[in-house]
C-alpha cells in the first residue's frame, strides 16, 4: 500500500465510510477506491479534487501527510489546508432538467432555486438528476454541480453533453473513446461518438438530498 493510500484509507475509516460510501462521493467505482488504497493506482487530478472534498481533508497531507504545511509523523485529525479555507462559498443556481444546450449556455427562466457549495468552479451550476442512466453513480435525489467553463474530456471523469437532441451525462473514457453509463448493466447504452459532441460542462460535485 503507498502512502497516499494509507491516508485515504485512514480518512475513510475515521469517517466510518466504507470503499462503496467513498466511490458514491468521489463518483468512481468500488473497485476503483480499492486500487487507490491497496497502491495499485493513484487518483488523478479531477479524482483528487473529489476525494479532498468527500474526506474533507487537506490536498497537501494526502499527497505528502504535510500537516499545515509541515512534516508530520504522527496521525492527527487531517486538517482541511489554506486552499480549502480560501475557497468561496458560492450559490449556485440549480436549474431544472435541460431539453437542449440552448437551456443551459442562455437559460430564460430564473432558477429553481440556489443551492450553497464550496466548490472550485469557474462557472458553476446544478441540475436535479434525472438521468437513469447515471443513477449508481448519482442515486436519486442528487443534484449535481457542473462548471460550463471545463470543456476539455479527462478519462474518468462525468460530463453533460448534446447528444441526438437530448442532453445527457455520461462518463468519459479515453480508451476507446467512448461515453459510458454508470446505470444497470445491460439497460443503458454505450456512445462511441465519431465526432466530439457539443460538451456543456464538467461534474465538479454531487449533493444527494435525504430528505423531502
Amino acid at each position: 500500500m503507498t502512502q497516499i493510500g494509507q491516508r485515504i484509507r485512514e480518512a475513510r475509516t475515521r469517517r466510518s465510510w466504507s470503499q462503496a460510501r467513498l466511490a458514491e462521493a468521489t463518483m468512481v467505482s468500488q473497485p476503483t477506491v480499492a486500487n487507490w488504497e491497496n497502491g495499485s493506482h493513484s487518483p488523478r487530478e479531477a479524482a483528487l479534487e473529489r476525494l479532498t472534498t468527500a474526506l474533507e481533508v487537506g490536498r497537501l497531507w494526502l499527497l505528502e501527510g504535510h500537516m499545515n504545511g509541515a512534516n508530520s509523523n504522527s496521525s492527527p485529525e487531517p486538517v482541511a489546508d489554506v486552499g480549502y479555507f480560501a475557497t468561496p462559498i458560492l450559490h449556485i443556481p440549480v436549474f431544472p432538467w435541460p431539453h437542449d444546450a440552448s437551456q443551459i449556455e442562455n437559460p430564460s427562466n430564473p432558477p429553481l432555486r440556489h443551492l450553497a457549495a464550496s466548490v472550485q468552479a469557474k462557472s458553476p451550476f446544478a441540475l436535479d438528476c434525472e438521468d437513469r442512466a447515471i443513477r449508481r453513480a448519482f442515486p436519486a435525489p442528487s443534484t449535481i454541480i457542473f462548471d460550463r467553463d471545463v470543456k476539455q474530456l479527462s478519462d474518468g471523469a462525468f460530463y453533460l453533453f448534446e447528444w441526438q437532441n437530448s442532453v445527457l451525462v455520461r462518463r468519459w473514457r479515453d480508451t476507446p473513446a467512448r461515453f459510458e453509463p454508470a446505470g444497470d448493466p445491460g439497460r443503458f447504452e454505450t456512445i462511441f461518438p465519431e465526432e466530439r459532441p457539443h460538451i456543456l460542462g464538467r461534474a465538479v460535485m454531487a449533493i444527494r438530498c435525504l430528505v423531502d
